[in-house]
């Protein structure tokens, strides 16, 4: 019989079966640290996301580039709902017809980025799924209990 690999050995290779993976994962680097201009909105995606990541042991280090692409998409994707909010969905353009707003098309490409890069951290259902992360019974899903909460 083969000897079984370690959990962070597993880790590291994926789960390319989809099979549930037993045990909890333990970050092997720690978390990364937030660039130095990151504020306002991103940095506020950064905190929760990356909290809850480190607390389920689902980050390393080396994850910080993916994580400033998906906090700063959130960011573009707050600030248009802003205004997509406050101006509605049809402004008036230079000819002075009514046109789409372009706030639609940048929450569209902000969406498209987060899901994107979201579903790299498990941050849905079916990506939590693919990734084999489990929640314990009992306790519902924790994952999205805490997303939604954070």
């Amino acid at each position: 019989m083969a000897d079984r690999k370690a959990a962070e050995v597993h880790y590291l290779h994926g789960n390319p079966g989809n099979r549930p993976q037993g045990g909890k994962a333990k970050s092997l680097t720690g978390r990364p640290l937030p660039p130095a201009d990151l504020e306002g909105e991103a940095f506020a995606e950064w905190s929760r996301i990356v909290s809850f990541l480190d607390k389920a042991g689902r980050i390393e280090s080396i994850d910080h580039a993916a994580l400033v692409v998906y906090c700063a998409s959130w960011a573009a994707f707050n600030d248009a709902r802003q205004a997509l909010a406050k101006y509605g969905t049809l402004v008036e353009g230079r000819d002075g017809l009514l046109v789409k707003n372009p706030a639609a098309q940048i929450m569209k490409d902000s969406a498209a980025i987060m899901l994107n890069y979201g579903s790299k951290f498990g941050f849905t259902p079916r990506d939590r799924q693919n990734l084999g992360i489990t929640s314990d019974p009992g306790e519902g899903d924790s994952f999205e209990k805490e997303l939604a909460g954070l």
